[in-house]
């Protein structure tokens, strides 16, 4: 392995590149969400609400890279917009069943939609042996990562 300590364009690193290209991946995300009002962590939080019933706040605030006190403050917005609703008093060390309501449904069909079309304009430019590939890649990476 080649040390690089001396320097060199950054952009030979990989994670720099990542780093990067994620910034503008995430910016155009939420551009494309932006007719919804939601946000790429809300519309993360009705998706996985939506593939998971019955998740948990905090398994909620894992599944969309956030720490469990900001899932809080963010369900609070998301259930005054009528997205979301607990469905049971909430305590000290209790958990309330949240779950996507009508309203919510509606919006994440819409988003989905949204995202669909940016993703088909991505698989388009990638083809799709590269996409596949691409995916796998990015499979394989999240997988060493991990949870840092």
């Amino acid at each position: 392995m080649t040390s690089r300590a001396s320097g060199g364009p950054p952009d030979e690193f990989l994670e720099y590149r990542l780093v990067r290209l994620a910034s503008r991946l995430e910016r155009r995300f939420a551009a494309t969400l932006a007719p919804t009002g939601l946000s790429p962590r809300q519309f993360s939080v009705l998706a996985v609400l939506t593939e998971s019933p019955g998740v948990t706040s905090a398994e909620l605030a894992r599944a969309v890279l956030t720490t469990p006190q900001s899932m809080g403050a963010l369900l609070d917005q998301m259930e005054s917009r009528g997205l979301v609703e607990r469905t049971a008093e909430r305590g000290r060390g209790r958990a309330a069943p949240i779950r996507v309501t009508d309203a919510g449904a509606a919006l994440l069909r819409e988003a989905y939609q949204l995202v669909d079309a940016l993703d088909g304009a991505t698989r388009q430019r990638l083809g799709e042996r590269d996409h596949q590939q691409l995916t796998r890649l990015l499979a394989v990476l999240e997988g060493h990562v991990g949870e840092d």
